[in-house]
């Protein structure tokens, strides 16, 4: 509302009210400068107050508008709440919508957690077995090196137990061979 049309509606309610109309009266019933509402009463309202006819009875053409524009206006604020109603539905939906796409996404996102969790821990298992199998075969492995080692001492020992007995037999041959060589009674030859 401009402000010619707020002194305007001051003016005429101060009128209507049966008061007495001053600058300062408009001026603090219209809510603006109180050199506008001088300026506006020197130009409308020139005459004397004997020389104002008497204001028109408006109160049907009033109610009328009135309630025309309070139905006009009801509708129009209906209409915004509506519009308003359907936006914010819409952006629940869309929350919604986004919310279940994430719920679906991290409920995938765990069950493919729990798989690889699963399969992480098979073959955990599995390598745990494998290296319970390898501890066994070194075991057996260890035990198989100190039976060959005691087999290759006992072997090493028979082997120096052979030698001896091999240059023995050769010192026994070799005192033989002497022995047949020189004769028993030594003037015979």
């Amino acid at each position: 509302m401009s402000t010619s049309e707020k002194i305007a509606r001051a003016y005429g309610v101060l009128l209507a009210r049966g008061e007495k109309v001053t600058v300062r009266a408009v001026q603090r019933e219209a809510g603006v400068r109180i050199g506008e509402v001088a300026a506006w009463m020197r130009e409308h309202a020139g005459g004397a107050a004997a020389d104002v006819p008497a204001a028109p009875d408006l109160s049907e053409a009033m109610s009328a508008m009135v309630a025309s524009v309070w139905a006009a206006a009801w509708k129009r604020a209906a209409e915004q709440a509506d519009e308003a109603t359907a936006v914010a539905l819409d952006a629940a939906r869309a929350g919604e919508a986004h919310a279940l796409e994430a719920a679906e996404q991290a409920g995938t996102e765990r069950d493919d957690a729990v798989a690889s969790r699963d399969l992480a821990l098979g073959e955990l298992e599995g390598m745990r077995g494998e290296v319970e199998q390898l501890r066994g075969q070194l075991e057996e492995t260890r035990q198989d090196a100190a039976v060959a080692r005691t087999k290759a001492e006992e072997s090493d020992r028979a082997r120096v137990r052979a030698e001896a007995t091999s240059d023995t037999l050769r010192e026994v041959l070799d005192s033989l061979r002497e022995a047949a060589r020189t004769p028993e009674h030594p003037g015979e030859s």
